[in-house]
């Protein structure tokens, strides 16, 4: 064999190998660290008292049967009948305008015109279904109202 064979020295890298590598290097430094922000940014970082975190109502004797009660941080109406508690999105599942409150009970959308009775079901189109509602469970004796599970309304035709 010959001796340039046996040898184990590498010839150094060509001036274009050396700016290949760092090219390459930097595309692919720039790809992880533009991948690692959009995992970052993408991740919900919702907290108690947020919107799509749980918020504490109240406790249940603070509710009187029938009642409404608006919770603007978290765009939900609480209303109670008998032992049951539920929590109404505020939005309209028409086209996601904010309900309000009729003074006569139940919620209109200022948009549209829909009309809701005061349980959410739908009384007058053009919205497709009842509106959603979040999940509401007791801690104890305390409402706690998880704004980041949403509950469809039941489709109607009115």
């Amino acid at each position: 064999m010959p001796e340039e064979a046996l040898t184990n020295e590498r010839a150094p890298i060509s001036r274009r190998e050396f700016l290949w590598y760092a090219w390459l290097s930097s595309f692919a430094l720039l790809m992880a660290g533009s991948g690692g922000a959009t995992l970052v940014y993408a991740y919900p970082h919702f907290k108690k008292g947020e919107f799509g975190g749980k918020f504490s109502a109240g406790r249940i004797e603070d509710f009187e049967d029938g009642s409404v009660t608006s919770n603007r941080e978290g765009k939900f109406f609480l209303v109670r009948q008998g032992n049951e508690f539920k929590a109404i999105y505020q939005v309209c599942p028409h086209l996601g305008c904010l309900v309000r409150q009729r003074e006569e009970g139940g919620y209109s959308c200022p948009c549209h015109g829909s009309q809701f009775a005061q349980d959410g079901t739908l009384v007058a189109s053009p919205a497709p279904r009842d509106m959603d509602e979040f999940a509401v469970e007791v801690v104890d004796v305390e409402l706690i109202v998880d704004t980041g599970v949403i509950i469809k309304g039941q489709n109607r035709q009115v």
